[in-house]
């Protein structure tokens, strides 16, 4: 059982793919010097994990789906955000595919946790 937000798969997967977002949008990456583009990526990949976040800090379970349906729709902005990367020349096709299969992984972890939400309460 969680008792932090930090204890959960799906954020766990989201962090993951968040800190290699960062390492390859930063300075001095071909990534980096596209500003709007790091930017909004950035953004997409963190929205997601301070959703999961804000979410699991609700008292009761149901309060908490939108921030978890939130994340998820963040995630397919960030598997959207690592193609664009891919098009323009920002990630290589290897780099692309490591950050897809992480991607990939946290929206599962995520819409399981979701459906865990979603299950009426035992009598």
């Amino acid at each position: 059982m969680a008792r932090r937000h930090q204890d959960l798969i799906c954020w766990q997967l989201a962090d993951e793919l968040r800190q290699l977002i960062f390492k390859h949008t930063g300075e001095g990456s071909a990534a980096g010097r596209d500003l709007r583009f790091a930017s909004n990526f950035r953004d997409a990949i963190s929205s997601a994990c301070r959703n999961q976040a804000e979410g699991f800090a609700k008292y009761y379970h149901k309060a908490q789906i939108p921030y978890f349906n939130t994340a998820r729709s963040s995630l397919k902005e960030v598997e959207d955000g690592i193609r664009d990367g891919q098009l323009r020349g920002h990630f290589s096709d290897d780099l692309a595919n490591e950050m897809t299969t992480l991607c990939k992984r946290a929206s599962v972890a995520n819409l399981r946790y979701l459906k865990a939400l979603n299950r009426p309460d035992p009598d």
